[in-house]
This record gives structure tokens, sequence and C-alpha cells, in this order.
């Protein structure tokens, strides 16, 4: 288990960066890096469940630990889905990672920090590749209409 941790600055507000990341619409497009397709259902609350999916049903289900707008999110990944339907032998099922989002504000915009806790060695190198693409085009998303 590897952890990782990734970082870019935007030039737009931190409520602007926040909203970018989660709205259902702009989550498509930012996310695409992971799989094409991609979207989430459920809440971003503490406590809730969410489903982070392809169109084939494949992806994760999470769980959120702690919300503070415009500051923090993190998420416990418990599970993957196939089909849309959890995977048994899931290695989250039994030891879950971790996502942790951070929204600083800046003289120029936003820093966002994004940290991996946990993953299994065989994520590493899909994190590692696609993690990069997908915040350049939260970037470009929220610098587009600021």
């Amino acid at each position: 288990m590897k952890d990782l941790q990734f970082d870019i600055a935007v030039a737009a507000p931190v409520a602007r960066v926040w909203d970018c990341m989660f709205d259902p619409i702009a989550y498509r497009d930012w996310t695409r890096a992971f799989a094409e397709g991609s979207y989430f259902e459920g809440h971003w609350r503490p406590g809730r469940r969410l489903r982070f999916l392809d169109p084939r049903g494949f992806g994760m289900e999470a769980i959120v630990d702690e919300c503070r707008t415009h500051e923090l999110m993190a998420l416990r990944l418990v599970g993957e889905l196939r089909d849309g339907r959890p995977v048994a032998d899931s290695s989250l099922a039994r030891e879950p990672a971790h996502e942790r989002y951070t929204f600083a504000p800046t003289p120029e915009g936003t820093q966002l920090v994004v940290q991996l806790q946990g993953w299994a060695d065989g994520f590493t190198d899909f994190l590692q590749t696609t993690w990069p693409q997908a915040l350049l085009r939260l970037k470009a998303l929220a610098e587009s209409t600021h």
C-alpha cells in the first residue's frame, strides 16, 4: 500500500473549484481521465454513501467521513462495484482506502491537495497517471467561467 498526494494551483476562488469538483455535470467532465462517462450517485454529506461508476457499472463505493464546505472533503472507499453491484471479495471491503481533498485560498485563487491513503499497489500506476490528468481538467473547468 502506498500513499499518494497530488496538488494543483487553480486561478479561481475556492467556492468555484469546490463547485466544479462536486457538481454532477462538471464531475462527468473532469473525471473522464478515470473512465469516459464517469458519474456519481449519492450525496456529498457526512455519513452518506456515494457510488462512483462508469457507464458499464464498474466503479467504487465510498462513505463521506467529513465534509467542511469549501475546505475539506474526506472519503472512505469501502468497496468495488461490477455491473453496478458490490464485488464480494473486494480488498476495499476488508481494508478501506481513503481520499482527502483539501481546498486552501491563495492570493491567486485556490490550492487543491488530493491525498490518497491505503490503496492497493495494483492501483498505484493508474492513480499516478489519471489524477494529474483529472486535476488539469478540473483546473480548466474552474478557470473557464470565472
